[in-house]
């Protein structure tokens, strides 16, 4: 499914990570025919080997066992955004608020939030709330139905524009200033594409890393993020960039 702006049928070339895989194929002579379906069907889909690849997945035990997995191709990391300007550090949500309200954390239902805020939800800290979808959280945000959200930042930056860009008329709720925070639990998560665990998949993988190799020592990698990047603002872009470097993608 949509994880804009990673991958989004809305987004320019279906998004950077689309771009990525894509370009990455191309370079090892293969055309892709790309279909957005769930999440958990596609992997059962890959299992089958109704098709031979997906992306973008994180690596697990489990799947290293049953799936061929490509090189590392992308990076994405978790942060905390509230809309408390007086919060400068992750563990000053271990302390109760002077106005004795407990902040509401939003992350859509099913994603895996980090240890620390977990922890935090345990203890009464935080209370949390899951609609079905990122963009719900960050229209919460603007409400004011919640204070925290718990998502790539990039994440949040895509949905905050296409809401702005929805508002219309008078009347409209003002959005309020957001503050970013790291948390050590949302390090950022490697992305690989998966394969069949067959020798036509495992034949396609190996084609695949090669594809990808060329398209960082050839730049196309980085010309991939200039170009889907470019309208974001420069803290977002630093980010990604450092998020492909910590993670030894990008030297």
């Amino acid at each position: 499914m949509d994880f804009p702006p990673f991958i989004a049928d809305t987004e320019p070339e279906g998004g950077v990570l689309s771009a990525i895989v894509k370009e990455s194929f191309a370079a090892a002579g293969i055309e892709i025919e790309v279909q957005l379906i769930p999440w958990r069907r596609a992997y059962r889909s890959i299992l089958r080997g109704d098709y031979i690849a997906s992306y973008s997945w994180v690596y697990s035990e489990q799947r290293a066992t049953e799936l061929h997995l490509s090189v590392p191709i992308f990076a994405i990391s978790n942060q905390i955004i509230t809309t408390y300007g007086d919060i400068t550090d992750w563990h000053q949500f271990r302390k109760p608020r002077p106005d004795g309200h407990i902040p509401i954390l939003c992350t859509p239902i099913g994603w895996r939030i980090s240890p620390e805020s977990t922890v935090l939800i345990d203890k009464g800290m935080l209370q949390k709330v899951s609609p079905g979808h990122p963009r719900f959280c960050v229209d919460l945000l603007r409400a004011n139905r919640t204070n925290i959200l718990y998502m790539p930042r990039m994440t949040a930056a895509y949905h905050m524009a296409t809401l702005q860009a929805e508002d219309t008329g008078p009347g409209q709720r003002p959005w309020p200033a957001l503050y970013n925070l790291d948390i050590p639990g949302g390090q950022a998560s490697i992305q690989h594409v998966i394969f069949t665990r067959s020798a036509e998949g495992l034949a396609y993988k190996q084609k695949f890393d090669s594809g990808f190799k060329a398209l960082l020592e050839s730049g196309r990698y980085t010309e991939i993020l200039d170009r889907h990047l470019s309208r974001y603002s420069p803290e977002d872009r630093e980010s990604v960039y450092r998020d492909q470097k910590n993670a030894g993608i990008l030297p």
